[in-house]
């Protein structure tokens, strides 16, 4: 009788754990900052468009902050596969996601594709 509630508590204590444990990270979490605009053939800094800087941080829930020239903008964001959508109140922005990279394709219609890198 022991033995068997010493194992009915063994087992209780392991189903706790298990079901304590955080689930896996979404790997596209984090910061990433503007490296490059590219049109064609022609590519430039993204500073050189954005003096203030152009940053994208992808949190947990579908949330995101936007930042550019130094005004942050709350936005919500999706992705599947490597496809990756960034929405604001009447923007919607494309592009893909993967290995530490965005790139936001012809952003607001411009023809430009900004690539953007993750931060460590």
């Amino acid at each position: 009788m022991k033995k068997t509630a010493a194992w009915i508590l063994v087992l209780t204590l392991a189903l706790l754990l298990c079901a304590c444990s955080s689930a896996k990270e979404d790997p596209n979490l984090g910061v990433y900052t503007g490296q490059s605009g590219a049109m064609g053939s022609l590519s430039v800094p993204v500073d050189a468009a954005f003096p203030g800087g152009f940053s994208l941080e992808l949190k947990s829930d579908g949330r995101a902050a936007l930042t550019v020239n130094g005004d942050e903008y709350n936005v919500k964001w999706s992705a599947e596969g490597d496809r990756l959508k960034v929405e604001a109140a009447d923007t919607v922005m494309s592009g893909t996601i993967g290995s530490g990279t965005i790139v936001l394709e012809n952003v607001l219609g411009s023809g430009v594709d900004l690539t953007l890198k993750k931060s460590d």
